[in-house]
This record gives structure tokens, sequence and C-alpha cells, in this order.
């Protein structure tokens, strides 16, 4: 069957509604914390998904994730004054005490290594500022998706603050942790009360490195109080596929990771999932590929791509010469234009996009009489591990600059998602896999 009739059927069979209806399963679940009950619910509704389309399906356990729930979290300024803020813990967060923790706070800038040299951290509160979109020098290192968390805890930091990128009283997390969570807290305020702390700390955008205080430093403290509850548990990986004819063992793989941060998780991620399962079921219907496709929805990717990670270790690495290509989809739900990547960090590492698939999905949107264009962005997704271990791979996102105020909030429901925008990502997605399975 020549391209056209498949361009042709991928487009009338595609369905928006069936993807948002999809979107609503998966967040009706809750919170998926990674390897916590709802994402395992959320995974169980993937696999049955990709079963009932018809489709070769495998679920793997991912060990080494602690699940994570938070109950509570309280913060209050007590010195030099006493103010109540608005905070959350962040994923993944340890707990403290029923009375809390009072410690002083010690600002650390963007929070990268060489801005914690020469600090005395020793039982205090590390504040930093949050990632700035679209950059490549955020904090970010091998042992964490976003700053030095090992060396700071060995350094014996009392906890973690940080604050959300957007204005509003908007609680938006970013992440510390990695799968088997923090051993000290670690809380993100809203915008603006971040903005008191640098008030009362005399620490400011505006001031010029010239400039050389005269006020002698006023110490802050901080009463934080964190309850919740991390046990060990595991995650889950579901990998469907449709089997290759002519090079059954050459494979290309659509990911999209269901477990979320805070919040519903409906644009991060639970219409990528949406779109990976509407490929599924419209390419199971198509003549078989030539190269095996492979559909996977993985666990762990808000712990900086840790179930990724455990697929590539386990099928990539053995055998990579199988591995001809994967296409990565994550924040895809609303924005206000359609990227690919060209280059991110991912855990300390800049790694870069395949050229030649990114031009492939320009040919694709070009095809279809869409538009797409490139950026950097600053934290890879599932895109990152892929790459690490050779494979040429890109990644669709949507939700990547400061328009969009809903990353890691509460507002991430499904009343902000674009549901017919679905449809283009789709299509996309759809095309641009069967085009790398045939050629």
């Amino acid at each position: 069957m020549d391209v056209n009739k498949i361009k042709m059927l991928i487009r009338q069979e595609i369905n928006a509604g069936r993807m948002g209806e999809d979107v609503k399963k998966i967040i009706a679940k809750g919170v998926r914390f990674a390897g916590t009950e709802n994402e395992k619910r959320a995974a169980k509704y993937v696999e049955e998904q990709f079963r009932l389309a018809g489709l070769q399906v495998k679920v793997d356990k991912i060990s080494g994730i602690n699940a994570w729930n938070h109950i509570d979290t309280r913060v209050k300024i007590v010195e030099p004054v006493e103010r109540e803020l608005f905070g959350v813990a962040i994923l993944g967060s340890g707990s403290t005490p029923p009375e809390g923790i009072t410690a002083e706070v010690v600002y650390t800038g963007r929070g990268r290594t060489e801005d914690c040299e020469g600090l005395n951290i020793e039982n205090k509160l590390v504040f930093r500022d949050p990632p700035r979109a679209l950059t490549l020098d955020n904090a970010s290192d091998k042992t964490s998706p976003q700053g030095p968390t090992e060396m700071l805890i060995n350094r014996k930091v009392a906890g973690f603050i940080e604050y959300s990128r957007v204005k509003g009283n908007i609680l938006q997390v970013d992440l510390l942790s990695g799968p088997k969570g923090l051993p000290v807290p670690a809380i993100s305020l809203t915008y603006e009360d971040g903005q008191v702390l640098k008030e009362l700390l005399q620490e400011w955008y505006a001031i010029p490195t010239w400039y050389k205080r005269t006020q002698d430093h006023i110490p802050v403290k901080l009463n934080i109080v964190v309850d919740s509850k991390s046990e060990p548990s595991y995650g889950t990986n579901v990998i469907a596929s449709i089997p290759g004819t002519k090079k059954p063992n050459e494979k290309v793989v659509l990911v999209a990771h269901h477990d979320n941060a805070f919040g519903p998780g409906a644009c991060d991620n639970a219409t990528a999932v949406a779109v990976n399962l509407e490929c599924a079921r419209i390419l199971a219907k198509l003549p078989a590929p030539k190269r095996t496709i492979e559909f996977v929805s993985v666990t762990g990717e808000e712990y900086g791509e840790f179930g990724s990670n455990a697929f590539v270790e386990k099928y990539v690495k053995p055998n990579p010469k199988n591995y001809k290509g994967a296409l990565v989809l994550d924040i895809i739900g609303n924005g206000d234009h359609l990227y690919y990547i060209t280059e991110s960090i991912c855990l300390g590492k800049l790694v870069k996009n395949s050229i030649d698939i990114n031009n492939l999905i320009e040919k694709v949107c070009d095809n279809l009489g869409y538009v797409i264009e490139g950026t950097p962005l600053e934290f890879a997704s599932d895109d990152g591990p892929f790459i690490m271990a050779g494979v040429e791979t890109s990644y669709l996102a949507k939700l990547i600059s400061s328009s969009w105020p809903w990353l890691h909030t509460d507002m991430d429901d499904y009343k902000v998602v674009d549901i017919n925008g679905l449809k283009v990502v789709a299509e996309i997605s759809a095309l641009t896999i069967w085009n790398m399975a045939n050629n």
C-alpha cells in the first residue's frame, strides 16, 4: 500500500473523541506517582487497551522505585518575621517529625554545583531558583533529574526549597529526587512566596554583579512540616508490538510515560499515552510493517526517566543494532506551537536528538499540511536514555514555553486539554512511525 493511501487511512481512522476518553479514564485513576497503586491502575488500563487493539503485549515490573504519597505540608517563616507560606512537598520528599524542622535558609541561585561551592549549607535549607525554560544550563547531574542532589545530601543539608516559575498563587513542583525519594524534606512555594524569601535574604535578580552589600546578613529561618509516606514498590512498563514481516528483529519504538508528578497530569502525560494508544489501534489495522513496531508506556519518567532507562537496559543495550529509531511523546496536550526537540539535558549530560528523524517529521508535517519547528529543551524526557544508548531518537512536545503555566500543577486537568489537537499529534506520530518501520 503506498504512502498516500496509508496517510488517508490514518487521517480517517484517528479519532479525537476516543483519545479524549482515554485521557479521562487515565486521570480518573488519581495522581499517578510511580510505584503507587494509582500508577499500576493506569498501566493496567493501558495494557487492556493494547490487548483490545489486537497487539502482542508484555508487562515488566520495574523494581527500585518507592511508592510515595503526600499527606500534608506546612511552611512558616519564624525569623526575622513570622509568616505562613503556601507550599507543597515535592515528589519524593522526605518526611519530618510532627513538629517539623526549623533551619536557616541559604540561597544558592541557580542551584548548580558551582553555585554551592564555598557556602556553609550543613543543617540548612537550600533555596534555589526554578529551572529556566528553553535553556541548557539548568542544574542537573547524574544522580538526579534536576540539581546536584546527592552532593548536597552528603553535605548534610536540612532540606530543599524551590518556588513556582509562574505567578498567580500557583503551586508548581520541579524535581529533585530519584526513584527512592529523599531522606530530607523538599518543598515548593508559590512564586510570590519565593519572592518574599528572596527579599528577606536580600537576593534579587536585578542586583548587578559589582554591587557590594552594606547591610549585615540577617538570618532567615523556616519551620517546615512534611507528612509523607514512602515504601518499597515497583513501577510498570507496558510494551505492545506489531511484528514486522521482512525485518522482525529490527524495531522502531513509540514511547510515552503514564506516571505523573503532581495534580491530575492530563497534559503531562495522559494525553501522550492516549496518542500512543490511538496510534497502536490504527497501525494495527494497516498491512503489517516491514520492521516491528513497539508501543511502550513507561513508568518513572518523573524520577529521571527511570522506566525508559530500564527498558533500554533490558532490551536495547543487549541488541543495540535491532533498534532503528524511537519517537517520544511528552507534554503534547496543549500549547502554542508543535515542536521537535533538538537537544536537552539528561542527568547532567547534553543529549542531541536525531537530525534524520527530525527531518522526517518535518516532511511528514509538510505532507499533512501542518507546521512544526525545532527547539532545545531544558530537560530531556524519555528520549534521553534512548539517545545515550545510541538509538536515533526524536521527541515531540507542545507545552514548553512560558505561555503554558500548568506543568506539574493542579490545573493540569482535562479542561485544559486541546482534544482536537491530539488528532494532529496522532496523525504525525502514526505516519512517522509507519515510515520508520517501512523505509
